[in-house]
């Protein structure tokens, strides 16, 4: 643990600890930490410079990381509580974050939020700073970053100090937002601003998202239906001049769960989208923007066996939109702040939008004290990709194929061959073994396997991506 980090948990602690005696009337601490060992083969990169030459050693990887998360909650009165949480997420003997500062294991501000319950009236609660927000089943809000992208931003700046290496592991899920939370049990309704990305506060290059959530807790089934009303503002800066031209996602959504009995759950969400979205790659002004009319749709299903061996499997099936380029508008998924992922890797190849995922998972214990898990996901595009992707090499000769870069995130600035004559990405395994040392220590190990479908071009550029990661958590 660094010098600073101490530091800030010293002054943090004697803060807390002389305000005690005035206000406080209850402080509680508490966090966790893991350490894991992590290697990485995301094997299908193909070098566009030399044709015919398949995978690169560029993208794999091997790399020794921590999480730490510190966490304080104090109770001034009773309806006045504080949460301030710090975070620090690095790979073992770096000494520099994201934008290569010599920064010393560098610490940010996870949560950091006041909570005034019967604020005015009984039924309404404001929290007011940075927090976590979560709706549905994380489709829309879950995620700031997405994790995908958590070291990059739309502009290609840094939101954060997560190594791109580890971006998709981050732990950071906290919006700097004002929530009012209006309680009429069994209904529940949130209204949300958040200022997700600042930018120069003199100029409109921020994104914002804005929103409402009503929930409706069943009498019977232990069930819950939600509808939610999201927008999403991006302000666009371009390159060095500001631009009026906004991106604007309007989202209508609604979720719903139950427990049909003790053994089966199902749930199921929808949504569509609308609004403006703009095209930073058009030349063209009458292209510029397009009428954003896009879907989504969820549904899952768990079935607990009620063994001695807690045995449990389940299955899923999530279509996202993709846009049609002989279609009018723009009908593309936009992700927003999804927090969802069907599989790692996938994760980290693929962004949300423009697929169909078929996912199985199950788990049961050996053991009391192990868990075994198993998930299969499978990834089709719902429309194909234009084949304009294709690229000259460095003599100017047309190369056989099209090319597929992730935009953030640990793939990004890897380059993948693809066949835009194709619509199976690929699929993938992931298995893992969860051994509960203490009530308090974890020990983890997962692997994942990706099998590249037809939309990679092979024979070089199909071979099989893979990650295995081994951990210890503790949490106090």
């Amino acid at each position: 643990m660094s010098k600073k980090l101490l530091v800030c948990m010293a002054v943090l602690s004697f803060t807390l600890i002389g305000t005690t005696f005035a206000a406080v009337e209850n402080i509680k601490v508490s966090g966790d930490m893991t350490a894991a060992a992590v290697t990485r083969d995301l094997g299908m990169g193909v070098d566009v410079v030399a044709p015919g030459v398949g995978g690169s050693s560029a993208d794999a990887g091997d790399f020794l990381m921590s999480q730490i998360r510190l966490r304080f909650d104090a109770d001034l009165t009773e309806n006045v509580s504080v949460v301030v949480g710090l975070i620090n997420e690095r790979l073992w003997g770096s000494e520099t974050d994201a934008n290569g500062s010599s920064e010393d294991a560098e610490i940010d501000l996870d949560l950091g939020y006041v909570e005034l319950k019967e604020f005015l009236y009984d039924p309404l609660s404001i929290t007011v700073g940075r927090q976590p927000l979560r709706y549905g089943s994380g489709l829309i809000v879950g995620d700031p970053d997405t994790n995908m992208t958590a070291a990059v931003t739309r502009d290609g700046g840094n939101t954060s100090n997560v190594p791109a290496a580890i971006s998709d592991l981050s732990m950071r899920k906290s919006f700097d937002a004002v929530k009012a939370v209006l309680d009429y049990a069994p209904y529940t309704v949130d209204l949300v601003y958040s200022k997700v990305d600042e930018g120069a506060i003199s100029v409109n290059d921020d994104i914002t998202l804005m929103g409402a959530n009503v929930a409706y807790m069943w009498d019977s089934y232990n069930g819950l239906t939600e509808g939610y009303f999201f927008s999403s503002v991006t302000e666009n800066l371009i390159g060095a001049s500001v631009s009026e031209m906004k991106s604007k996602t309007y989202v209508l959504g609604l979720r719903s769960q139950l427990d049909i009995n003790d053994h089966l759950t199902l749930s199921g969400e929808s949504a569509y989208q609308f609004g403006d979205h703009y095209n930073a790659e058009s030349n063209d002004a009458s292209t510029l923007y397009s009428h954003r009319k896009a879907w989504a749709a969820l549904a899952s299903a768990e079935y607990r066996l009620l063994n001695d061996y807690n045995a449990k499997f389940g299955g899923g099936y999530t279509f996202l939109s993709g846009d049609d380029a002989n279609s009018k508008g723009f009908e593309g998924w936009d992700p927003m702040f999804e927090d969802t992922a069907c599989g790692e890797l996938i994760n980290v190849l693929f962004a949300a939008s423009n697929c169909h995922l078929f996912n199985f998972n199950s788990s049961y214990m050996p053991r009391e004290d192990v868990t075994l898990s198993l998930n299969y996901c499978r990834a089709i595009l719902a429309e194909k990709l234009p084949g304009s992707s294709q690229v000259d090499d460095l003599e100017g000769n047309a190369q056989p194929y099209a090319t597929y870069t992730p935009i953030a995130g640990p793939a990004s600035g890897y380059t993948y061959a693809v066949n835009s004559d194709k619509k199976v990405m690929g699929d993938e395994i992931d298995v893992a073994a969860l051994y509960d040392y203490t009530e308090d220590v974890q020990l983890k190990l997962t692997g994942a396997w990706f099998l590249p479908g037809g939309y990679f071009e092979g024979p070089d550029n199909r071979e099989s991506a893979y990650s295995v990661k081994g951990g210890l958590t503790v949490n106090f």
